[in-house]
């Protein structure tokens, strides 16, 4: 009895120890468990704490040649003559930052390319610029000297800082319509010259060539266009051209980006059409109603736009004429721009000639309920029966009315330069301040 007892109590101690022996064997696993547990996350702290500060390097580097981009372009502004030849700088020559800046023209407007480098990584970047006229410097109106007065009737209004010729402005009447405003100028009155404000001859001339550069040799500079297609072509890339030598027509497509679109005789933009940012070159140009985009035309002897018509700015409507020796007859092709009702234009409209002996017609038409978002350069007349919400410069005004033709007459227009944001850049004169008007892609 006693040695069964003794036994029993033997097993119970060995059992006992077992157990003990377990429980330390499960306790060793489990803090092995646990440090492998605390290596693996403290292994993936020190890979994001060293992925971040990776990133955070390169981020800062990439913001650095961003910076860096686009101050080589803000730095080419102060000095915006054209040159053919790439400009290369060095910035920083201990972290080895250099750069590379190209300066030329896009339509009407200046374009300016840089390529920084930052220890290896470049980045690019490219913008549309032109002229800037801050507030207080901003023209409403500047009539160059005629040496007839301004006369205003119906509901012409013409507000902010305004150039006139000597013998000034008064009220006038047609046919039994008088003038309705309290004021003949809501703004100050300066004396104009014999000539207009001058528009810079290197761009002049680049228009004119523009209308005249021969076509590219190789096939692959072309584009070949198609109903329901959609063509997108970088400034980044070299230009695309889009060419016919007959009438061109533009229906139910999408034009974006690098591209010129030239015809020998017209070009019809419809309203199925979209344009962003390309150029049309032709001598007619044609904007059926209701077109929509963002555009420049460039043109020797017609541009017509539509009724219902937006064109987003920065658009231009450029016309460079040969000079007019002789009175025009009937017969000619009148050379003008015409803006038909209801239609804006955020931009540029543009006459350019410099002698003409077509002295009763107008060069630049502005119909009735247009609007004029932006500048008006005319070296010839100009008729305004609709409203302008910035400046216009012209070499005078006609309007034809009742059958009859009243010069220096503006009959119902309207001019505020207050109207226009202080933050226009887009005025396409010699001297002023260069500024980026957008940022191409």
């Amino acid at each position: 009895m006693r040695f069964y007892k003794g036994q029993r109590f033997l097993r119970k101690s060995w059992n006992f120890i077992n157990l003990d022996y377990r429980v330390q064997a499960g306790a060793l696993q489990f803090a092995i468990l646990v440090a492998a547990i605390i290596a693996v996350l403290l292994s993936v702290f020190i890979v994001l704490v060293h992925s971040y500060s990776l990133f955070e390097k390169k981020s800062d580097l990439l913001i650095e040649t961003v910076v860096a981009t686009e101050n080589s372009i803000l730095a080419e502004l102060d000095d915006f003559s054209i040159k053919r030849d790439t400009l290369f700088k060095v910035i920083d020559e201990e972290r080895n930052i250099t750069s590379k800046v190209q300066k030329n023209y896009w339509g009407v407007f200046g374009k300016v390319y840089a390529q920084t480098k930052v220890k290896g990584k470049a980045f690019e970047k490219m913008a549309l610029t032109s002229g800037f006229q801050s507030n207080n410097q901003r023209t409403s109106l500047y009539l160059k000297e005629t040496h007839r007065p301004l006369i205003v009737v119906g509901n012409t209004k013409i507000e902010g800082k305004v150039f006139l010729p000597e013998r000034g402005i008064r009220a006038g009447t047609i046919s039994g319509n008088s003038y309705y405003g309290t004021k003949l100028i809501y703004g100050r009155i300066l004396k104009s010259s014999e000539t207009l404000p001058k528009f810079p001859t290197q761009l002049k001339n680049h228009i004119e060539m523009l209308q005249k550069m021969p076509l590219p040799v190789d096939d692959k500079h072309f584009i070949e266009i198609r109903q329901g297609k959609t063509y997108v072509n970088s400034f980044t890339k070299p230009v695309k051209t889009v060419f016919s030598n007959e009438e061109l027509d533009l229906v139910n497509m999408q034009l974006i980006g690098n591209i010129l679109i030239r015809s020998n005789t017209k070009i019809k933009v419809a309203a199925s059409a979209t344009l962003k940012d390309v150029i049309l070159i032709a001598p007619i140009i044609e904007i059926e109603a209701n077109v929509q985009g963002t555009f420049q035309a460039i043109a020797s002897e017609q541009i017509l736009v539509g009724k219902d018509c937006k064109l987003f700015y920065p658009s231009a409507l450029v016309l460079t004429a040969e000079d007019d020796l002789e009175e025009v007859s009937n017969k000619e092709v009148k050379k003008h721009i015409f803006i038909d009702q209801h239609t804006e234009v955020k931009g540029l409209i543009c006459f350019l000639q410099g002698e003409s002996k077509n002295h009763f017609e107008p060069q630049i038409m502005l119909k009735e309920n247009t609007l004029l978002e932006g500048v008006v350069y005319c070296q010839q007349q100009l008729e305004l029966l609709g409203n302008v919400a910035g400046s216009v410069y012209t070499g005078g005004f006609i309007t034809k009315q009742f059958g009859s033709v009243y010069q220096n007459h503006i009959y119902n227009g309207t001019i505020s330069s207050l109207e226009l944001s202080e933050n226009y850049v887009g005025f396409p004169l010699e001297n002023l301040e260069q500024k980026v008007m957008k940022w191409l892609y």
